[in-house]
């Protein structure tokens, strides 16, 4: 059985409105000067925030032969990506927001990001919230994408997003060592913010594929 998909919608689709979070933060870095810890830590927000409405949907989730809701699966999906999650935010505060800050000569300024003081990078972690809890709500709930999921088809320990991590701490490494003897501190992290996105967009374009694909098979 095929999952219905409306062609058009008040709020587009969900591969839209992806997109669209995935180039705030590149306009982020080149217009309001974010530096490489806002970026890192606002894909982690953007994560945390998924990752939250994953377990959601785990719960609510009707495709299942077992009667919903599964309020355990949900569960125990969120304490374990709670503890990836914890991992990588250690990671991006010592190395991302400590050292590569040092390096920037930027001091302690990733502490802004981290707390929310900054008002751009605070105004857009909003409108993710925002964003997301009425894509969930809409999507999930008012079109009823929920009758179709299989919980299980969300219970993942890795996906997309943590390997997008891997990837772009190699790679984006590289771009701003290259962007930034050449052309100066700036234009290395529009590189790897560069980079950044364009992992993002390659991942997400492969999960759309992959979500079309199993839904013409149902």
């Amino acid at each position: 059985m095929n999952i219905p998909t409306p062609s058009f919608t008040p709020l587009g689709s969900h591969w839209a409105m992806q997109l669209i979070l995935n180039l705030v933060s590149l306009f982020g870095v080149i217009f309001f000067d974010w530096n490489v810890f806002s970026l890192f830590y606002f894909f982690f927000l953007e994560t945390v925030a998924l990752s939250f409405f994953d377990g959601l949907k785990i719960a609510f989730a009707q495709g299942d032969e077992e009667q919903g809701p599964h309020f355990m699966k949900g569960i125990r999906f969120l304490l374990r990506r709670s503890l990836i999650l914890a991992f990588y935010l250690i990671f991006i505060l010592t190395f991302v927001g400590v050292l590569m800050s040092s390096k920037q000569g930027k001091g302690y300024e990733w502490l802004h990001y981290f707390l929310l003081i900054e008002p751009t990078f605070r105004f857009t972690v909003l409108s993710l919230v925002v964003v997301k809890s009425v894509e969930f709500f809409y999507f999930y709930f008012y079109l009823n994408e929920r009758k179709y999921v299989h919980s299980e088809s969300l219970n993942k320990l890795i996906d997309s997003r943590i390997i997008v991590i891997h990837v772009v701490i190699v790679l984006g490494a590289f771009s701003f060592q290259f962007f930034e003897n050449k052309f100066g501190i700036q234009y290395g992290i529009i590189s790897f913010a560069t980079v950044f996105v364009l992992l993002k967009i390659g991942a997400d374009v492969m999960l759309h594929r992959s979500s079309a694909a199993k839904s013409k098979m149902l």
